[in-house]
């Protein structure tokens, strides 16, 4: 589709303004305050990081645009999906259809397609055989122990993964025989409701992780509804010899309702059933002193089912009747091994894993699809298969101020072909308050299962469709020099070849041209003064596609933040997000795009607190101003609504 040139108007230009003025605010020293940053800076050595190798190495050590999203920050902020939490992060853009209470997610970094990020949560890749994309929606954030994001290619350590890759690493067991945990109720504004409660402990040598949680709502807008339960446990065994054996498993099911559409005959409403659970198995030990060995196993099945009905102001049809309803069902299987050593100036990581998935549908057609699409009563597809293994070696190499990680990885695709993905990082001390780091990598992204295999009556996959190939330089700074203020900035560019593009003729994806994503990611954040930490970041992205038939196209995002933190337990915060997005993620439908600075605030207290128990009390307001920001025309943003909850924890 025809790309939207960026609107060249003042008011697009307001986010940046106010961004930049942020450096110019008098902030009195008071020292670093790691637990209250939104973000990890790169000078916080606590912070161990596994996603840019898959073994823990400090975040000092790490060449890659990586962000790190911890717990607390989490908790800080009452957010309600993954979705919230990760809008706020530099370079990445969450679409949602449909913007209500957990509506359905997809998540873009750098001007990517969401097919083009790599989601995993205990080692789960979670990105769809069907669509190529991992909705974030339904994850329970209260499981999360911290998120690690890659921006740029991850594939040299972890294959197809074109735009990034975003790791997500679930709470470890407790450690004493008292059991420690939280009950929470939320309740808001049109049926909004969430009820969870969690407890970790340890009975001899097994210690436990338990979660179970309710979300619900009416629907905050036209018509839809929302309804989920989520349970999720992780178990560990603690074996002779420093050995660890693990077991953790998620189960999830979402209802919701999209709402009601009238764009063209027949009108329908839509919603969807979409039922996930996974299992994991993982033995960890440790060989030597300098050698560590970790195996793991998991197996993921997703059935969704995406059911449409007439409405009754449809101008065809017969009102209440089916239009169709379609039952996807996807299942993968993996394996993976990885050993690492280390001494005193390097870490060698060498690994292997295995993931197979398989995907299959049947669509029942109502009597109007039937007779104007001339489709069956029923269509049971053909199934698709893919298999993908790969081996990875990668090194961290520590010299004095300066440490390299080199790395390459070689995956085979059972359909597809082999890939090679090599990388090059650095980092380096400058001064004790200025990091430079820089990458250079080439990556890929192997077609989605169903553009290559499997479909039904309409359906043509095209076997031959190559992977797209991206080679990608990014270079970042971070500098604390002023004593009240830590800087944060990164340039990238990923030059992409044999990029998909649908083919009306043959009614299938096809490679086509090349393109380019380039651009620039800024943040700051201010130590506490009185009390008061304020942080923000833009990102501007320019797409550049080599094809007559498209134009340049660009996004400028930015996330504005007030945090109040003090002594007594009073928290809160006031949040503002921008976003323009270019005609890449804007449905085809809409013409033109409402861009406001949407603002969310929240306040809590700790109104009771002993060494045993303590309550927490909040509110949150959503869309304070009545904000307008449309990625999808059949799909507002709701107005300002209101929750508030309590939390007690032992």
């Amino acid at each position: 589709m025809p790309a939207a040139k960026h609107p060249c108007c003042p008011r697009s230009l307001a986010p940046l303004t106010a961004a930049a003025l942020l450096c110019c605010l008098p902030v009195a020293q008071v020292g670093q305050a790691a637990d209250a940053a939104p973000l990890a800076m790169y000078f916080d050595d606590s912070q161990m990081v596994e996603v840019a190798t898959r073994a823990a190495k400090p975040i000092t050590q790490v060449a890659e645009n990586v962000t790190i999203i911890s717990d607390q920050e989490i908790a800080a902020i009452h957010a309600q999906s993954l979705t919230e939490v990760l809008d706020r992060v530099a370079g990445l853009s969450v679409g949602q259809h449909p913007a209500d209470f957990n509506g359905s997610s997809w998540v873009y970094i750098q001007g990517s397609r969401e097919e083009h990020v790599l989601v995993l949560i205990d080692g789960v890749r979670l990105n769809s055989a069907m669509s190529g994309a991992a909705d974030l929606s339904h994850i329970p954030l209260r499981i999360i122990k911290r998120i690690e994001i890659i921006k740029g290619p991850g594939s040299a350590v972890w294959g197809s993964s074109q735009g990034g890759v975003i790791n997500i690493i679930t709470k470890t067991p407790g450690t004493g025989s008292r059991p420690s945990g939280s009950v929470a109720g939320e309740f808001g504004e049109r049926g909004v409701g969430a009820y969870e409660a969690d407890v970790a402990g340890k009975v001899d040598r097994v210690g436990y992780f338990l979660y179970a949680g309710q979300q619900e709502s009416d629907g905050l807008l036209n018509n839809r509804y929302y309804d989920a339960g989520r349970a999720y446990g992780k178990l560990t065994v603690d074996l002779p010899h420093q050995g660890l054996l693990t077991f953790s498993g998620m189960a999830v099911d979402p209802h919701y309702k999209t709402g009601d559409f009238d764009y063209a005959a027949p009108y329908f409403s839509e919603d969807i059933r979409d039922r996930s659970h996974f299992v994991t198995a993982n033995y960890d030990t440790v060989l030597t002193e300098s050698l560590h060995l970790n195996i793991g196993v998991r197996d993921y099945e997703r059935n969704l089912i995406d059911n449409r009905d007439i409405l009754s102001s449809s101008p065809e049809g017969d009102p209440g009747a089916l239009l169709y309803k379609a039952n996807w069902h996807e299942r993968s299987q993996g394996a993976n091994g990885l050993l690492t050593w280390h001494d005193s100036w390097q870490q060698v990581a060498l690994g292997a894993e295995i993931n197979r998935s398989k995907m299959d549908t049947v669509t029942d057609y109502g009597p109007w699809a039937q007779t104007n699409w001339w489709a069956p009563s029923q269509e049971e597809s053909r199934p698709g298969f893919e298999e993908v293994w790969g081996l990875f070696v990668n090194d961290t190499l520590r010299l004095g101020k300066l440490t390299l990680t080199p790395g390459i990885r070689y995956d085979q695709h059972s359909i597809s072909g082999s890939m090679v993905s090599p990388s090059l990082g650095a980092t380096y001390l400058l001064r004790p308050d200025t990091l430079l780091r820089a990458t250079a990598a080439r990556g890929f992204q192997y077609p989605v299962l169903s553009f290559i295999a499997g479909g039904g009556v309409w359906d043509n996959p095209n076997t031959e469709l190559k992977p797209e190939e991206v080679s990608s330089v990014q270079v970042g700074v971070e500098n604390r020099s002023l004593s009240f203020m830590n800087v944060k900035v990164d340039a990238f560019l990923h030059h992409v070849t044999d990029t998909w593009h649908w083919d009306y003729a043959d009614w299938n994806y096809k490679n086509g041209g090349n393109s380019e994503r380039k651009g620039i990611e800024a943040g700051l954040e201010t130590s506490p003064w009185h009390d008061l930490i304020l942080a923000a970041n833009t990102t501007y992205t320019l797409m550049s596609p080599e094809d007559q038939q498209e134009e340049d196209s660009s996004s400028t995002a930015a996330n504005l933040i007030l945090r109040y933190l003090d002594a007594v337990g009073w928290k809160g915060e006031l949040a503002g997000h921008y976003i323009w997005w270019n005609q890449d993620k804007v449905a085809p439908s809409l013409e033109g795009q409402s861009a406001d600075m949407i603002w969310n605030l929240s306040l809590g207290r700790t109104v009771y607190s002993t060494d045993y128990l303590s309550c927490e009390l909040y509110a949150k307001v959503y869309n304070l101003l009545d904000g307008k920001a449309t990625l999808d025309a059949n799909y507002p943003l709701p107005g300002r609504w209101l929750l508030a909850g309590m939390r007690l924890s032992f």
